[in-house]
């Protein structure tokens, strides 16, 4: 079950730093074998990786993702190849797979690494967007992730609010419908803590379900931006005990109208707050 809300990206190159990542307070951390290595470094970054893997402890596996590269590059295979060297037992619980436009790039990536669950498809194109649906699909994706970066480049668009408002839509209805959740593109200023949290408020409302991080920094806005009010979700406790109370069928609370969809959403605010970590 996938159930972080923050997920914070480490360069593959920087072996140093995956220690002080898993330290942070990040749902899941995510060592990158793909844009943040430079070319000249891919080879050394593959070896760090497999390196740290083999010697981590199960519960920090269970914390870790490695995204590699589009399975259709030279790049993709080979990152796929080392990792599939590794005993089972030292795999992290999930990999990220870059560029992913089609379900098939899924299949190939889970035939190349022989394991079949505990994947995240990253979302970052035209043609990814339009194939969401038949992505989704795929039995072994735990989560997709909206790669709004290279998205808004091969746009020309804005990387902002407004211009990939409609792709974020997008994504969270369809993978609503196969009950997958979604990632969040990192926020990129690193410095603009408030325009951090209220971003993550706004991918909250879409349906977002977690955003990544580019620094253990942004991780407290991120679980902040995430979390209910105290008010609301005292509101969707008080909606939930009436409802039960009523034992179903259409009730007044507070004035307002609740049926079981209200009822839903309410139950579901209750589950985001995780025991209690509500906004303070």
């Amino acid at each position: 079950m996938f159930d972080a809300r923050s997920l914070l990206f480490v360069p593959g190159h920087r072996p140093e730093r995956f220690s002080k990542a898993l330290a942070s307070a990040a749902d899941l951390v995510c060592i990158d074998l793909e844009d943040a290595v430079p070319v000249a470094e891919k080879l050394q970054a593959r070896e760090s990786v497999c390196a740290f893997l083999a010697e981590c402890a199960p519960a920090e596996l269970e914390r870790l993702v490695v995204r590699v590269s589009a399975v259709s590059t030279e790049e993709g295979k080979a990152d796929l190849a080392d990792l599939a060297a590794l005993a089972e037992s030292q795999l992290p619980a999930r990999l990220m797979l870059a560029k992913t436009e089609t379900a098939e790039d899924v299949r190939s990536a889970t035939e190349l690494l022989g394991r079949a669950s505990g994947w995240i498809a990253l979302v970052e194109s035209a043609t990814g967007l339009l194939a969401m649906n038949a992505i989704c699909g795929e039995p072994a994706l735990d989560a997709v992730m909206f790669g709004g970066g290279d998205f808004a480049a091969q746009l020309g668009a804005e990387f902002a609010w407004e211009p990939l408002l409609w792709a974020r839509s997008q994504m969270a209805v369809v993978a609503a419908a196969h009950g997958l959740p979604v990632i969040d593109v990192p926020y990129l200023d690193v410095r603009n803590a408030e325009g951090l949290e209220q971003e993550t408020r706004r991918v909250a409302a879409l349906g977002f379900s977690a955003k990544a991080a580019i620094h253990p920094a942004q991780i407290e806005g991120i679980h902040r931006g995430l979390a209910p009010s105290p008010e609301a979700l005292q509101k969707a406790r008080k909606i939930v005990e009436a409802f039960e109370q009523a034992q179903g069928g259409a009730l007044v609370v507070d004035g307002q109208m609740v049926d079981q969809p209200i009822v839903d959403s309410a139950r579901r605010l209750i589950v985001r707050a995780r025991d209690g970590q509500e906004l303070v």
